[in-house]
């Protein structure tokens, strides 16, 4: 709820107004929908997945452009001006993103989410043309992990027509642990083998540990051996998570 919070002020707190705010809640306990209607949001309660929740939105919107936010992102006061005037020339638009949390295994996780900026194959739009995503058929609603990465490459694949915002995302990691992190990525692995039959290719390319764990631990070290060292044990243990979760995935795909 404390970074909910913190993501629909910094929503509402726009210098350009939102024509509409739309929350797809999973039937929370913690206040978040009344909160969410006692600022102005529509809420939508659902037991969706992501990619679901997502299209879910995208049916109840009605403005010319789309932005998706996750509840734990927080957004500079221009981002939905900077992403307005984007939208005049480009399809969608890819949004960087940064890292802010407590503890050493955020510092880590922010140093590391610096080191993709920039990079083609790690970033994904997030902000389209409501008419251009709906030309996709949004998110394949069978994705649980690697929904933005298709999107994308799927955008890029029908040539639309992908801009980025000098602006960034701050993504709240709050008080990130090891163990949280090997958890997620052990759950993302787990149905990220569906991402990789549909974009075979550059889902390799994606997950190749030469670009995941020793190029940004490189480039860290050169300036902070610190986290550098953090980033190559972080990275390298998220990718034993992540591999293990895809093993028990793929083992329970072929079973059924």
């Amino acid at each position: 709820m404390k970074t909910f919070r913190h993501c629909l002020e910094s929503v509402i707190r726009q210098s350009s107004e939102c024509r509409a705010i739309i929350v797809v809640d999973r039937f929370s306990q913690d206040g978040l929908a009344s909160f969410a209607r006692a600022n102005g949001a529509t809420v939508i309660q659902s037991h969706a997945n992501r990619s679901r929740a997502r299209n879910i939105g995208l049916q109840n919107a009605s403005s010319r452009g789309v932005l998706f936010v996750d509840a734990d992102m927080i957004l500079p006061p221009t981002m939905i001006e900077e992403c307005e005037s984007g939208l005049d020339e480009h399809d969608a638009m890819i949004i960087p993103e940064e890292s802010m949390g407590i503890g050493f295994w955020a510092e880590c996780k922010a140093a590391e989410r610096i080191m993709h900026i920039g990079d083609e194959r790690m970033e994904a739009a997030r902000c389209f043309r409501r008419e251009s995503l709906i030309s996709l058929g949004g998110y394949r609603s069978t994705l649980e992990s690697g929904e933005d990465w298709d999107l994308h490459n799927r955008a890029i694949a029908s040539s639309l027509s992908v801009g980025r915002t000098n602006s960034v995302i701050l993504h709240d990691e709050g008080h990130l642990s090891l163990s949280l992190l090997l958890k997620k990525k052990y759950l993302y692995g787990k149905s990220f083998g569906r991402y990789l039959r549909m974009n075979p290719g550059v889902g390799f390319i994606q997950i190749n540990p030469l670009r995941r764990i020793v190029r940004p631990s490189l480039k860290a070290f050169a300036s902070s051996p610190k986290y550098g060292i953090g980033i190559l044990t972080m990275t390298c243990l998220e990718f034993a998570a992540a591999g293990l979760g895809h093993l028990v995935g793929e083992r329970s795909y072929r079973t059924t």
